[in-house]
Formats: C-alpha cells, structure tokens, sequence
C-alpha cells in the first residue's frame, strides 16, 4: 500500500485536466496488451453479490471522532478553503481506514461508498467541513469549473442549457451519460435525495476493454485512436482551444486509463457547421453507441442515501446517473456536494501521458487565474 504523504508547497502550479496528451506517450494500439488483469477489473455480479467490497459504514464511535474533528475547525474559526489533514484532525484508526480506502481507490476497484454521516442533523457548513476533511486524506481538491468552485454543488438549477455547450448536466436534472471527469478522483455527498430517480451508475473500464476486444475488437481500436474531440464548453483560458483532441483509451507505464464522455465528444455541432473540427465518421459514431451499450450493460447501479459519500476513481471506472424528479418543496431538492481530487503521480497516482503527470495538484478546470471558491449554495 503507498502512503499518502503531502508535500505542500511542492508541485502547485495551476493544471487543468482539459488538455491535450503528449500524442507521442501513447501505446499504439496494436502493442496494447490483450486482456487486463488484476485488482482494478471487476464484475457487477461480484460486487452485487459482496456489497463489504464497496461499501463501508462508519461506526458509531467512528462519527464521534468525524464530529470532534469539526468541532475542532470550528472552534478555530477555520475557512473552508483551510480544511486539510492538518486542522481535520482524525485519530489513527480513521488514519489507517482512509488510507485503505485510498489505496482500493487507486489500486483496487476504484469506487467505495462510506455509509452513516449523520448529516441531517449537521448545518451545511458542518458536513461541508466533514466532507473537506475526509477528502483531504484521499487526494488534493482541484477547481471544477470557471469559477473556481473547489467545493461543489450538484442540483437542479434548470439553466436549459445542455446543448452546444451552453452548460453542465450536473445542473439539471437529466440523465447524465457514462464519463470521467477532469481529475483522478471524483467524490459525491449526499445531503439530500431526489424525491424519485437520481440513481447513481459505476463501471469498470477495464472490464469494458475486455469484454469489447473479445466481442468487437474493431470498436475498441477506434476508442484507442487519437481522434476524438472534447467540447470545453467554453471553460477556457486566453488563447486556448475551445476543444481538446484524445484518444479514450491510452496505455502509459503498464497502465490502461481511459477519458471519456459521449456527451461531449457528441455536442460538436456548432464546431463541424463551422467547418473547425472533422464530423466523426460512421465507425466513429457506431463505436459512441457500442460503448454506451457496453456501459448500461455492464453497469452496477446503486442509491446514494442521505449521508453517504461515494469516491470514484476516473482512471479506471466511468460513472453515470439517471434523471430524476424533485419534490414541489425547494427545501428538498436532490442536493450532492461534489470533490475532485489529484493524486499525483508522485502522491502514488498513476503515471500519466499529460504535461501535468507530476504536478501535486493536477488536473481540474482552471480558466486563467480564477481563485479557490468554496460556496456553500449552489451557484
């Protein structure tokens, strides 16, 4: 197991997880290994069958400790923004448990639910700064959008914009399709859920390689080749590019990892009416449907309840989430805060084909010099 030791103030210039790879990293497909083994593949019917495997549940004592933990940086009258494994402080049997978990997140299966966090009778700020802590001992946070939101918010804002760019799924109630985000670990808390729907979707990448080379080894190539597009959606920096070309699948160091996101490798429109970025090709368009296919299949799909954390690890796994419903009452409406976390490769993350591989903090979606924001409301 590689112990998570921070080394703060090393490695903290700004990344962001929308960039390109270094094209000439990448394993050609025809050197990628035949089939994936090991603790990161696994199979729905195995963890359906094992649920220990995935999800944990904090003891009463265990909330004990969670709660001194807060009551500590409340008392020190801490920002958000100054939550960490320093001011979090946990005794060291949560130590040891966190850095279990971390190591299954990296190195294993590559998602777990913690289970009991009693934060229906915590103020917002409380299971925010519960959140931050238990975080802190996973990875280091990293912004999520343009305006810097280190913490953030998943409910229903309905912008009406999910098309061409106008906006994020998150901040609606629709379906979400299968992806990664921008970061090697993705964690959600539920404060509270949606009246119906709102089901959350994990699936193992490397059982998705598997499955595909042996059923449609075709499909597969085209996942492996360098030629698909990333809608920004408008989350750039001066003089950057409002797309991103990558493969989905790319092998670096023995390691398989996958970027994807038939969302926005789909929502191109605007961009092949211009005549700025090639309309994919009719294998191209086969392989985003085979794939999501593939994903609905293979899927394990469970229910977050109120109090639960669930941490999803983007090298390995995609995620997904049906839509949902809200109660009339806006006091109720389905509400997840949200982490991206780096674990850099020096951190004991995967090596990675990115410019950003060794950064402490890499990944995320920096636009120019945007500050950390910390909001406790959706916004």
């Amino acid at each position: 197991m590689t112990s998570f030791q921070p080394v703060w103030g090393h490695g903290l210039e700004l990344s962001s997880g929308q960039r390109e790879p270094i094209y000439e990293l990448l394993t050609p497909f025809q050197d990628l290994p035949r089939e994936i083994t090991g603790r990161t593949v696994w199979k729905k019917e195995e963890l359906q069958k094992n649920p220990d495997r995935w999800i944990r549940h904090f003891s009463s004592n265990e909330v004990k400790q969670i709660e001194q933990a807060i009551q500590g940086v409340e008392e020190g009258k801490l920002l958000l923004a100054e939550v960490n494994r320093s001011t979090f402080k946990l005794p060291s049997n949560l130590q040891a448990i966190l850095a279990q978990v971390r190591d299954e997140l990296i190195n294993g299966i590559g998602f777990i639910v913690l289970r009991g966090l009693p934060v229906a009778s915590w103020t917002t700020r409380q299971a925010s700064i519960a959140y931050l802590g238990i975080g802190s001992y996973i990875g280091r946070r990293v912004s999520q959008n343009r305006l810097g939101h280190m913490l953030g918010h998943v409910k229903d804002l309905a912008e009406g914009k999910e098309i061409n760019g106008e906006g994020r799924i998150y901040r609606t109630h629709k379906a979400q399709t299968y992806h990664t985000d921008e970061s090697d670990i993705v964690g959600l808390l539920c404060l509270h859920q949606a009246m119906s729907g709102g089901e959350s979707q994990v699936v193992s990448t490397h059982q998705i390689y598997n499955v595909l080379r042996k059923e449609q080894p075709d499909v597969l190539e085209q996942l492996c080749i360098p030629h698909w597009f990333y809608d920004r959606k408008g989350e750039t920096s001066e003089g950057e590019n409002e797309w991103m070309r990558t493969p989905g699948y790319y092998y670096y160091h023995g390691k398989l990892s996958m970027k994807w996101d038939s969302y926005y490798v789909g929502a191109l429109q605007r961009f092949w009416e211009a005549g700025s970025l090639p309309e994919y090709t009719d294998a191209q368009r086969e392989a985003i449907k085979v794939m999501e296919e593939t994903c609905q299949r293979l899927c394990l799909e469970m229910t977050l309840e109120q109090g639960d954390i669930q941490f999803v690890t983007n090298t390995h796994n995609l995620h997904a989430r049906s839509a949902y419903q809200d109660a009339a009452d806006p006091t109720k409406k389905r509400w997840l805060q949200r982490l991206w976390l780096a674990t850099s490769e020096e951190e004991g993350g995967w090596p990675l084909p990115f410019a950003d591989s060794r950064y402490a903090k890499r990944g995320g979606v920096q636009v120019n010099k945007t500050p950390e924001s910390y909001p406790l409301e959706a916004e």
